[in-house]
């Protein structure tokens, strides 16, 4: 049969070449013209884009979820089986979720459970993730503490405060939270655990009925006052040494967040080593530790130094 200009519109649309654009990345490039076909054409425009999912293009899901087409449902719980690219796993997940079946969860949590997959798809499926009605709560806690990548981790940590409420911009980058985050970035398996184990006592908390403003997860220090502005300010300088004066007098939450700020750097800035030993920050002795077994030469005898001084 003769098809309207809007179908061939649509069509023109769905042939068209990718264009590695942002607008186009995510969507079919007036691909629009779907939403006002009617009749056979809706159908005919639908069944098109049901074929095309295996050929692995996630704006087609997209568009299937856009216009609410429940008939691509069975197709659509095919494109997030193993044999689909992992990015078309995501986006074929994220589409059924949108059109209320929850069929993708299973394939969000088995990439998530093969650090072998893309990095990207990986952290693209734990902030999915936490969109489901029941998360898998424990695997967004254990991605964010152990996957080998930082950016999924912080994306499993970003999951995480999704799915308990704990993502408003004033607890989220509060200081407490924001610290735990950074920390869940080192690539020191200690400094990791304990920032998961100090994330695991404020969610049971919550869980408890405690809100962020009872735990202090509002508050944000004045890092404008002495000598906090200065050691702030030098972490991402190239003075020799952080500026420590005062430091030591530092007390509750300020001293807390010295401290976390001098873990979260002990792996990638020799600086930070240093002033763990001059402040006598003891919760760098086991990180130190790891950093020991990674070390040679000059760093390897200074880590010592610092050691003996925290351990005697």
């Amino acid at each position: 049969m003769a098809h309207s200009s809007l179908f061939e519109e649509f069509l023109a649309a769905v042939n068209a070449p990718l264009r590695f654009t942002r607008d186009e990345m995510d969507e079919l490039p007036g691909v629009g013209a779907l939403h006002l076909l009617e009749g056979e054409e809706r159908v005919e425009a639908e069944d098109i884009l049901i074929a095309r999912l295996p050929r692995n293009d996630g704006r087609v899901a997209n568009a299937l979820a856009d216009v609410g087409c429940v008939r691509a449902i069975p197709a659509l719980i095919e494109a997030t089986g193993e044999a689909a690219s992992p990015t078309m796993r995501v986006f074929s997940a994220r589409a059924l979720l949108r059109l209320r079946n929850l069929s993708g969860r299973a394939a969000l949590v088995s990439m998530l459970r093969n650090p072998t997959d893309s990095a990207d798809e990986r952290a693209g499926a734990a902030r999915l993730l936490a969109e489901f009605p029941d998360p898998d709560k424990e695997l967004l806690l254990e991605v964010a503490s152990t996957d080998p990548d930082s950016g999924v981790r912080s994306s499993a940590v970003t999951a995480v405060l999704t799915v308990w409420g704990l993502n408003g911009e004033t607890t989220m980058w509060g200081e407490v939270l924001l610290s735990i985050g950074g920390r869940l970035l080192s690539s020191l398996p200690s400094v990791r655990q304990e920032a998961l184990t100090e994330l695991r006592g404020i969610l049971a908390r919550i869980d408890a009925g405690e809100t962020a403003e009872d735990l202090g997860l509002t508050w944000h220090a004045d890092r404008k006052t002495e000598p906090l502005y200065s050691f702030v300010e030098s972490l991402e300088g190239d003075e020799p040494d952080f500026p420590i004066a005062g430091l030591r007098d530092l007390t509750g939450r300020d001293r807390t967040l010295v401290e976390n700020l001098v873990l979260l750097r002990l792996d990638k800035d020799r600086r930070a080593v240093r002033a763990a030993g001059a402040l006598g920050v003891h919760r760098a002795i086991e990180p130190l530790r790891e950093l020991l077994d990674k070390t040679e030469g000059h760093a390897h005898t200074e880590i010592e130094a610092v050691l003996e001084n925290l351990t005697h």
